[in-house]
């Protein structure tokens, strides 16, 4: 069977019409997600760019892998997506953003490059429409004219085009910056949103929500930039033009689709949807990504798999680590020792299956919790322990505006989370590893 993995940059668990948003237009993906299965309840192990893809290329924890900041490169020793798909005899082509050993545009080297046959990518930011570049790792980069979704897509197509030509079936990662700020999307996307009124999220408050890039950089002073023209100090035309974005990725995502059946390859493909980590979108007053709350660390996740029941909405709680071993089990390939998620491969066959938790995610400073309804969050503190800073029942108080910590009446959950987390927390950072790296 051959693997179509999407992921996209920055685009929280709800922002698709299929998860219930008023407020976005996402028609191919809802309609993925009702042939397959809609997971409700998928995090980020990391909720950052260069992180995350680390963790999904090794199954393995960031603090594990190594993948602890941006443009932290992949371990030589580590046994990679690519590595286990290539060993299983399929045909492996990354196209997208890397951002694995490095910043900006420079050629990508083949050491770098996870162990994937085929390799169009580019490590952080990429141009608009003028200045488009992908790297096939030799000593030149491409440059194209057009819009970068379109132009990953475009890429993408003729990739598996040609390995559908082949008598081995093949995995594909395709790897989207949007909706990655600074928010650009195609002119056509953004006149569909002009003026619509958004329905933010009950703890959404007032923010600026511009950042600048640094890879390359934005104009400076701000005045100068055209993206905070646009939107700087205006959080709903952020938003609409974040969801345009979002909105131009899925109708690329049908142009993959349709390509698949074209080929007659369609019934033999499994699809993925997924994304590296949320965004805040003002909610709790915060901007972009790198927190424990659900908008930054929940990211979206969709599964097709032919064959399998489809049209199912699951609750089961899910992370990136968890797609490689996934993957492997659904396409009958062994199982990699290395990697630290576990397969819920049963659960999309039909079989029951317990995905009730634990399941961690990290940034350098804090880690988190989540097991049943219930999450805990916590500070990486300098002797080592760990201070609780968020606890919530998800269940009752879905937009996190209710913080337990220290509660009396969640004590024993309090308790319980926090001994779970504290062991988890103590295999990935031994007080050695994380004093030495200066995480302590």
């Amino acid at each position: 069977m051959n693997v179509l993995l999407i992921f996209t940059d920055q685009q929280q668990r709800f922002s698709l019409g299929c998860m219930g948003n008023p407020n976005v237009q996402t028609p191919t993906l809802d309609a993925l997600a009702r042939r397959g299965t809609l997971f409700r309840r998928c995090y980020s192990n990391d909720p950052i760019c260069g992180p995350f893809r680390g963790t999904l290329m090794t199954g393995q924890y960031s603090s594990r892998c190594g993948v602890i900041d941006n443009a932290y490169p992949l371990r030589d020793d580590a046994t990679t997506l690519a590595d286990a798909f290539n060993a299983g005899g399929h045909q492996t082509c990354f196209i997208g953003k890397w951002h694995l050993g490095g910043n900006g545009n420079r050629p990508i080297a083949k050491s770098l490059q996870g162990g994937f046959q085929r390799f169009r990518g580019y490590q952080c930011y990429n141009g608009f429409r003028d200045q488009i570049v992908f790297s096939d790792g030799r000593e030149y980069v491409k440059h194209y004219q057009g819009h970068r979704t379109e132009i990953a897509t475009n890429l993408a197509i003729e990739h598996i085009r040609e390995m559908s030509q082949e008598p081995q079936p093949w995995m594909m990662t395709l790897a989207y910056q949007a909706p990655h700020y600074p928010v650009q999307p195609a002119e056509k996307y953004a006149q569909m949103y002009a003026g619509q009124k958004i329905i933010r999220r009950p703890n959404s408050r007032e923010v600026n929500p511009f950042t600048r890039t640094w890879s390359p950089p934005s104009p400076w002073p701000p005045n100068d930039d055209p993206d905070y023209r646009r939107y700087g100090n205006d959080l709903d035309e952020y938003i609409r033009l974040y969801y345009a974005m979002c909105t131009q990725v899925d109708a690329n995502v049908a142009r993959l689709l349709e390509t698949l059946d074209e080929l007659g390859v369609g019934d033999d493909t499994m699809v993925i949807y997924t994304s590296d980590h949320g965004d805040m979108h003002g909610s709790h007053g915060l901007t972009n990504k790198g927190y424990p709350q659900e908008e930054s660390a929940g990211i979206p996740l969709i599964i097709h798999v032919p064959g399998s029941p489809g049209g199912r909405v699951s609750d089961a709680l899910v992370s990136g680590i968890d797609l490689m071993p996934t993957l492997l089990d659904l396409t009958g390939l062994p199982a990699c020792e290395t990697v630290d998620g576990k397969s819920f491969a049963p659960l999309l066959r039909g079989e029951s299956q317990d995905l009730t938790g634990p399941i961690f995610s990290e940034r350098n400073k804090w880690c988190m919790v989540c097991q049943g309804n219930w999450k805990l969050a916590a500070d990486r503190t300098d002797d080592h322990s760990l201070m609780p800073t968020l606890l919530t029942n998800l269940r009752d108080d879905p937009y996190e505006l209710d913080n337990r910590v220290n509660a009396p009446d969640a004590a024993t959950e309090q308790a319980r989370l926090l001994k779970t987390l504290q062991e988890w927390n103590r295999t990935v950072w031994p007080p050695e590893r994380a004093t030495a790296l200066g995480y302590y």
